[in-house]
């Protein structure tokens, strides 16, 4: 089967501590997705996986408590509609608690696509 790959973050650089709000990505099918973040910051991440009903970050809910993601790592989660619950839109924020000098993340949404 396909594999899918939605770029969330790509080459994104982080140089301050506000919250970043990446791009929307669809959760399509039901199915499962896995959120893949790769923090090639000098600093550590604090990320949440949030979604919605529309494709807008405005009246989003938390679908993964925030969590951290060190720097120089990468993590995966993998969301169901059993766990998580499901709603079609997608999408990460992200902080720094200081700010990172160099390095950049990436966030992609990984789906198998049905045939």
């Amino acid at each position: 089967m396909p594999v899918s790959y939605q770029h969330l973050f790509l080459g994104y650089e982080i140089r301050d501590t506000q919250v970043h709000e990446s791009g929307i990505g669809e959760w399509p099918h039901l199915q499962a997705v896995t959120v893949y973040i790769e923090n090639g910051h000098d600093q550590d991440l604090t990320i949440t996986i949030r979604g919605n009903k529309e494709k807008t970050t405005m009246g989003s809910v938390e679908l993964v408590s925030a969590f951290t993601v060190a720097a120089g790592t990468a993590v995966s989660y993998t969301l169901t509609p059993e766990t998580t619950g499901w709603l079609p839109y997608i999408y990460v924020t992200t902080t720094a608690s200081t700010a990172p000098t160099k390095g950049e993340i990436n966030a992609t949404v990984i789906t198998i696509e049905k045939e």
